[in-house]
């Protein structure tokens, strides 16, 4: 496991109205939910990059890696840790993008899976 994968985390504590959240590195496991989650069409219309199927995901999670190791680009997938069902799966995606080196900014993006909107993921 790289090492951005195993220190770059955040959690998020639960609330009285929604379990706690994770932010982690995307990894090569995610390939098949996040494929699943792609096939929302509200996603994709907002999204830049097509995820067709699993492949297509797992060169995604590949680019999303790349810029982890590059320092410009630090995508998280957002997951719902100890849901009363007992779902601990991805709710979403959060990237700080644009890094560069004496810039004071960048740009945030993210995206909620349809499942997990308006359950407070993104605001949180």
């Amino acid at each position: 496991m790289p090492a951005h994968a195993q220190t770059h985390r955040l959690h998020v504590e639960a609330t009285a109205s929604a379990p706690a959240l994770l932010l982690r590195p995307w990894a090569p496991a995610d390939a098949a939910e996040l494929a699943s989650l792609y096939q929302d069409d509200a996603l994709r219309r907002w999204t830049s990059v097509p995820v067709d199927d699993e492949p297509s995901a797992a060169r995604w999670i590949g680019e999303q890696r790349r810029g982890w190791e590059a320092g410009d680009r630090f995508a998280f997938a957002v997951v719902e840790c100890g849901a009363p069902d007992a779902r601990d799966g991805l709710v979403g995606h959060a990237v700080l993008k644009g890094v560069a080196p004496g810039v004071p900014s960048a740009e945030v993006g993210y995206w909620t899976a349809a499942h997990a909107r308006g359950r407070g993921v993104a605001p949180r």
